[in-house]
């Protein structure tokens, strides 16, 4: 039963993905934040996932949309409250040509990684198999015997660290 639940919200995930992106990246105008609203919905329907099964498609991909909202009220409600992001800061790199927008962007990279590599194995892990591997946070909780709570609360403990450690505030 677990293998089938995972093999159809995968494909579920797969399935909505890119549109979900595409719409979050427009509605909210920060690729980012999308990502990371995207990433907590996903979350929140796998936690449900079984009481979902029986909707049709339709409906599944209507919860996503709906899920994606709510995530992004909770979002604003808590950065009112004083909340810090925790995602990777977006940037526009504006220069002179490609080549110096790539350097910039490479050299950035390269911190971002350094800083990667000082976390804790755990939190290390879930960076790299969230952002780097596309998985999910749930996915990644599993694969580690952690609750995916447990897993979300990691992930924004990572961010945090990394924010500390690139000098971001």
């Amino acid at each position: 039963m677990t293998c089938e639940l995972d093999a159809d919200f995968t494909q579920f995930v797969v399935d909505t993905r890119p549109r979900l992106v595409s719409w979050a990246f427009w509605r909210y105008g920060d690729a980012a934040l999308a990502e990371d609203l995207i990433q907590t919905a996903y979350l929140n329907l796998w936690e449900k996932w079984e009481d979902y099964r029986s909707h049709d498609p339709e409906h599944k991909k209507a919860l996503a949309y709906k899920t994606v909202n709510r995530v992004f009220i909770d979002y604003k409600r808590k950065k009112s409250n004083g909340y810090v992001p925790t995602d990777l800061t977006s940037y526009d790199v504006v220069g002179e040509s490609d080549i110096e927008a790539e350097l910039i962007a490479t050299e950035s990279v390269r911190e971002v990684l350094q800083a990667i590599d000082q976390l804790p194995d755990i939190f290390r892990k879930l960076i790299e198999s969230v952002y780097f591997d596309g998985n999910t946070v749930a996915a990644f909780a599993e694969s580690e015997g952690l609750a995916p709570k447990t897993a979300s609360r990691y992930r924004i403990k990572a961010m945090q660290m990394l924010r500390g450690l690139l000098g971001e505030r």
